[in-house]
């Protein structure tokens, strides 16, 4: 399956950098690449896009004021300098949030983590901007609950009884309270099952459920008795998170 991509960024060097980056992945190929969110919008109701690296700060119309006008809303990865619009990110379900200067293995890390996402949505497609038809949102926004396959028997999981998820090779292991499931499932397609609002990657190989999280300090998680690592990648979107819930 193709995924098609939509660069949008007033800077033109930002805009080259993201192309090239899309032109190594073999699964993505770019449709359409602008300047301002106008353009953009004559893009997306042209053609079918699934996936849109979206820049924030933009002369006339900003890349958060354009995505709130969409009614129909591809997939989206924010692409800024500011890490404050962090927290706006995840209000309006953007996938990940890229901050500039990109690094090619940060791009692959959320470009990976899209294609998983567009892989698991019926019809293989997220956004059609021919269509009226609405968005699915996958399974994981529609229920509270997963079910998993394990060990030949098919386990259903509730989200708020699952602590954290570590990556083991091609497996992955799910801490849920005194029960612990491996299955033979990527981190990144787990990943894009869970709901943003309880989950969030902090590693490489760890997604918390943020609500379990009792201590932090420094770079590490205290969560059920585990010392959970916050890389360096992902520990700027992690701490707003924890600011915006501190109480002083």
């Amino acid at each position: 399956m193709k995924i098609s991509c939509l660069v949008v960024d007033d800077e033109q060097l930002a805009r080259r950098l993201l192309c090239d980056y899309i032109a190594k992945i073999p699964t993505l190929t770019l449709v359409g690449s602008c300047a301002n969110a106008l353009e953009a919008q004559v893009v997306l109701q042209s053609q079918q896009v699934d996936l849109m690296f979206l820049d924030i700060q933009m002369p006339e119309l900003t890349g958060i004021a354009f995505l709130q006008s969409l009614t129909h809303k591809p997939v989206t990865i924010f692409t800024t300098a500011y890490t404050e619009y962090a927290i706006k990110g995840f209000e309006l379900a953007v996938l990940d949030y890229l901050v500039k200067p990109i690094s090619f293995e940060r791009f692959f890390q959320a470009a990976t983590r899209a294609i998983g996402h567009i892989s698991n949505i019926p019809g293989g497609h997220k956004y059609d901007g021919l269509s009226d038809q609405p968005i699915s949102a996958g399974p994981a926004a529609a229920e509270d609950f997963i079910f998993v396959k394990s060990d030949f028997r098919i386990y259903k999981l509730h989200f708020s009884d699952i602590d954290y998820i570590e990556a083991y090779g091609e497996y992955i292991l799910i801490f849920a309270g005194k029960d612990k499931i491996m299955t033979l499932v990527p981190l990144g397609k787990m990943e894009a099952q869970l709901p943003a609002r309880l989950f969030i990657r902090v590693h490489r190989s760890y997604i918390v459920n943020f609500s379990k999280i009792e201590t932090i300090q420094g770079n590490t998680i205290y969560l059920k008795g585990k010392e959970i690592p916050v890389s360096k990648s992902y520990r700027e979107v992690f701490m707003n998170l924890v600011n915006r819930n501190q109480l002083f």
